[in-house]
Formats: structure tokens, sequence, C-alpha cells
């Protein structure tokens, strides 16, 4: 967290502002100003908890006094309707935390829980569950964190970490093979090299080549076995592309090393705590 501890400060800084937390009317009408209360976050389901860091920094933002028992960390089962946190201090300073904290706690556990539920789902295939760069912006390193949490995995962090040769970066098939050797020339500081195939034509052309993963888009799990077979196996191998929790045994079962989901990142439900006295 240490390197983008400035950039989590910006987000959190920005999301208190945003639901303009010094200019809480409602809370000043109606609570007494030194009033201290003992409240506690509560899940409503069961998952794998993500976002103690953050709201131990949000609410240090709002009042330090306030005081955190924390009950659950990172990466823990939470149970629902089981306290993962209690909060000692000025009502008013809580009231003023209680949705950013519930917004944060709600978006990471949430993806925590899809992907420690996927993983699970597939374990006994040996298929790594991993996310996209299809993040929401400015949450990248957060959301990538919490799926890491939920026991998957991360793909490239940013553009400069790989080089992943997309199908837009050779509009021209006619020298797809031309293109991927020139990369492959070209790549001086010895980068992962990570190339894209739409059909197993394309496949062919380069799987002789020094490539360290193949990503298979939009391959049907029938497919995805046919390719398969003629990889090398010291080429790792991804699926991507309209892979979901309803089909994604069909995909593991078919040996690809990893599994890429945007929706983990992008869509993936929220996860719901609530607040209690």
């Amino acid at each position: 967290m240490n390197n983008y501890k400035n950039q989590i400060n910006k987000i959190i800084n920005f999301a208190l502002q945003e639901d303009r937390v010094n200019a809480d009317i409602t809370s000043s009408l109606a609570i007494q100003k030194n009033l201290k209360s003992k409240v506690k976050i509560v899940p409503k389901a069961d998952g794998i908890l993500f976002g103690i860091n953050i709201v131990k920094m949000i609410l240090k933002k709002i009042d330090s006094k306030i005081k955190i028992k924390i009950l659950k960390k990172d990466g823990q089962k939470i149970k629902k309707n089981k306290a993962i946190i209690v909060l000692d201090g000025n009502l008013k300073s809580i009231l003023k935390a209680e949705r950013t904290v519930l917004n944060f706690l709600g978006h990471l556990t949430g993806i925590s829980s899809e992907t420690n539920r996927l993983v699970h789902l597939t374990k006994k295939y040996k298929t790594k569950i991993c996310c996209t760069r299809k993040t929401i912006p400015g949450l990248r390193y957060l959301q990538k964190e919490a799926v890491r949490c939920g026991g998957g995995k991360n793909n490239r962090f940013d553009l400069e970490q790989e080089i992943f040769v997309k199908d837009n970066h050779h509009v021209n098939s006619k020298n797809f093979r031309a293109k991927i050797t020139s990369i492959i020339k070209m790549n001086k500081n010895k980068k992962v090299t990570n190339v894209e195939v739409d059909n197993i034509n394309q496949l062919k052309q380069i799987i002789d080549l020094k490539i360290n993963r193949i990503l298979l888009d939009n391959f049907s799990p029938q497919a995805l076995k046919k390719a398969l077979k003629i990889i090398p196996k010291k080429i790792e191998t991804e699926a991507s592309g309209n892979i979901n929790s309803k089909n994604i045994i069909d995909y593991a079962k078919t040996g690809v090393n990893r599994i890429s989901m945007g929706y983990l990142t992008h869509s993936v439900k929220n996860f719901d705590f609530s607040l209690e006295f």
C-alpha cells in the first residue's frame, strides 16, 4: 500500500468532499455536539473482507479520537450479522464517516468475496482467476488488491508493466506473424510478452515464437481445448471474453492456465454492510 498511499489519500479526500462531510446539516440539528456512542459495522452476508486499512484512514481524517476495535482483518472470512469493527467516539463524527466507510468496504469486499467464490469453484482444475485493466478510474490499485485478497491474480497493472499485443495493435491480419516477430526483436528490456489471438489460424502463426503467454480471446470451451493441444507447455495460456460464473467451470475444465474476467472489477455486486448501534 505504501507506494500508492498518496493516491489513496487523494481518493479518500475526494470521497469525503463529495459527501460534504463537514456540512452534515441533519446531524448538526439532530445530535448533541459532544454525544458519544458505540457502534458496530456488520456484514449482511458471508464473504471475504477487504478494506480495513481504508476504513482506518477515513476515520482518522474525520476524527482521530474515534476508538477503532478491529474484529476481522483483510482476507479473513466474515459471517452474516457478525460484527467486523466496533467504533467508540463522537457520534456526529461517526455519522459523517458512515457512508464513505461503507461505500469503500462494500465495493472492495464485493470484489474479494466474488473472486474467492470463483477461486474455490475452480480450485480442483488449478486454473488461476485473474482480473484485468477494466477497473474504475482511480481505484485500480485498491480493486486489484481486493482481487489478490480473495485469492485471485493480477494481470498487468498498467501499460508499462508488460508487452501485451492485442488485436488493435495489428490491424492488418496479413502481417500478423511479422508484427509479433518484430516486437519480440525490439523487446530489449526483456519484458514479459503476451499476445492475444482471436482464432486458430493466428495461433498457428506464432506458437514457435518466444512468447511468455498467449491470450485466447472469445474462444468457446470446445475451441479452447483444440487450441491448447497445439500450444507448447512452456507458453502460459489464458482465456478471456464472455466468461462468467455460469460458464467458468467449462473453461476451467479445459486446463487453461489462467482465466481473466473484467467483471470482477468493473461490475461486481456491492457487498452489503450496515452500521448499527
